[in-house]
């Protein structure tokens, strides 16, 4: 397949993906729960995405263009019923040369995988509602090296971007949704494969299709 091929597809399923999510948004079906049809999208996207890279590599910023190249990141970030996958797509995102991708992809993607797997996050880049229905990080490594590890990639302070998300924030989830939606999460993540039933405790937010990170 041509690299222009390759480029256009890659953008068109990232546009297809954020028009699915901005019609359950305007239905009010985002929030509760992972959408049987967001997620029937992301593993659509995920399964032809990974055919794309078996043929013909990454998609690098050199082969399809820079647009392309953060689309397949966008696409990897959302194949979360596939933890091998991603994974995968982690270990060969180190491994690619720092000018041929946004050298905050591996970033961004490794923390969401410690996110899902109980771990503390390395860049806090993962955000969720905390008791209150305020929106912060999920479990991170101690703040001062996460703030040196995000200085050195040109991201914000974690405490900067904290307050940004909360003058942005539009929903305020009530404790009984939250204590719901997080018993949704804890069966997915033991149904995806992220945990282990006696591990699915560690890390608890509950939403599974539409994570806030600083990539949005």
């Amino acid at each position: 397949m041509e690299s222009k091929a390759v480029a256009e597809e890659l953008i068109r399923m990232k546009q297809h993906d954020l028009e699915v999510r901005q019609r359950l948004l305007e239905e009010g079906k985002l929030y509760d729960g992972y959408s049987s049809e967001m997620e029937r999208i992301h593993l659509e996207h995920s399964r032809r995405l990974e055919k794309m890279i078996a043929e013909t590599g990454y998609p690098t910023i050199r082969k399809v263009g820079r647009e392309a190249s953060e689309a397949a990141w966008f696409l990897i970030q959302h194949s979360i019923s596939r933890p091998d996958f991603m994974r995968r797509m982690l270990v060969l995102l180190k491994k690619l040369p720092p000018d041929e991708i946004d050298p905050r992809n591996p970033l961004y993607l490794e923390d969401r995988i410690r996110m899902y797997e109980g771990k503390p996050q390395l860049c806090g880049t993962q955000f969720e509602w905390d008791d209150n229905g305020r929106l912060s990080p999920v479990p991170y490594d101690d703040l001062r090296k996460v703030n040196e590890r995000r200085k050195k990639a040109g991201m914000r302070s974690l405490e900067e971007q904290t307050e940004q998300f909360r003058r942005d924030q539009d929903f305020f989830p009530d404790p009984v949704f939250l204590q719901h939606h997080r018993a949704k999460y804890r069966k997915w993540l033991i149904e995806t494969g992220w945990r282990k039933p006696e591990t699915s405790r560690e890390s608890e937010p509950q939403k599974t299709q539409d994570q806030y990170g600083d990539d949005l």
